[in-house]
């Protein structure tokens, strides 16, 4: 009998302890993690480079990719010099390894394909460019 009324005060307090959590200032962590995210995101973005800003627009807002730091870098160091003054461009994925970016440079498109090559004595990723008259449309709508 003793155990039966141990085993009902501990379901009890369980229940209470557990409401407890739900309705107590535990509520509000989340929120407070949330703008604490928010500040941390805002400061992160404050000091983008615009060269870092261009690359990480492409691979992830256009391209739609999480995140491809070898071609970031690579779009940083040797694309965004040729292509900062445009006000159009874009990065289409055509393959794992082919890419193709068109900008506008006065007033014409331009378009050149980026291909990604693995180095395996230096164990590193490089990247070629080579123009071309082909452009999204050309390429992907025959």
């Amino acid at each position: 009998m003793y155990l039966k009324k141990l085993l009902l005060l501990f379901l009890i307090s369980s229940a209470f302890y557990s409401c407890n959590k739900e309705t107590g200032t535990n509520k509000n962590l989340p929120e407070s993690r949330t703008q604490t995210d928010e500040v941390t995101a805002s400061e992160t973005d404050s000091v983008m480079t615009p060269e870092e800003i261009f690359s990480s627009s492409l691979v992830q807002d256009i391209m739609g990719e999480e995140e491809d730091i070898d071609l970031q870098i690579y779009l940083e160091e040797q694309i965004y010099p040729l292509v900062s003054k445009s006000d159009k461009i874009t990065l289409d994925k055509i393959s794992s390894s082919l890419y193709l970016v068109s900008y506008r440079e006065n007033g014409i498109m331009r378009n050149f394909i980026l291909q990604k090559f693995y180095n395996p004595v230096k164990d590193e990723f490089l990247f070629e460019k080579t123009d071309t008259q082909l452009n999204a449309v050309k390429q992907f709508l025959k």
